[in-house]
């Protein structure tokens, strides 16, 4: 409850000083389409596309044209990188992490995972064919 308290004061900081103003969040006072974006389970995502959980996921480190960035630390470019070709890989960094990136496993669903690795094959200038379904990020999963 208290991270959810923090981002939405900060995303409220943000549209006060003119700083975020993105589709469907404007500083005109309408704050209730950013602060939708925010589950009302800290522990969960509740966004099901693809771009929009790119947006409120990945978006920060690899940047909102997938180039990703360098600086505190290194954010892999996501934009025409051939490790995307393989869409079980994709899926397998977003559920388990990868070296400093974290894991999302207990974050998201099977769908919304497939979602993600979906959007992020077909934009950046990315044309990988073949979709990743729910029922193959299932199989990803280790057991329990």
């Amino acid at each position: 409850m208290m991270i959810k308290l923090i981002f939405k004061a900060s995303a409220l900081a943000m549209i006060a000083s003119g700083a975020f103003a993105q589709e469907g969040a404007s500083v005109d006072g309408n704050t209730g389409a950013l602060l939708s974006r925010f589950s009302d389970d800290p522990d969960v995502f509740t966004q099901t596309d693809g771009e929009a959980l790119y947006r409120t996921t990945c978006q920060a480190c690899h940047m909102e044209d997938g180039h990703g960035d360098a600086g505190a630390g290194a954010y892999p470019p996501l934009a025409q990188n051939p490790k995307m070709n393989s869409r079980h890989f994709l899926a397998g960094v977003i559920l388990n992490g990868f070296h400093a990136m974290p894991r999302f496993d207990d974050k998201m669903t099977d769908e919304q995972i497939a979602a993600l690795t979906n959007y992020v094959r077909t934009s950046f200038g990315n044309d990988f064919a073949g979709d990743m379904t729910a029922d193959e990020v299932n199989a990803l999963r280790a057991s329990e």
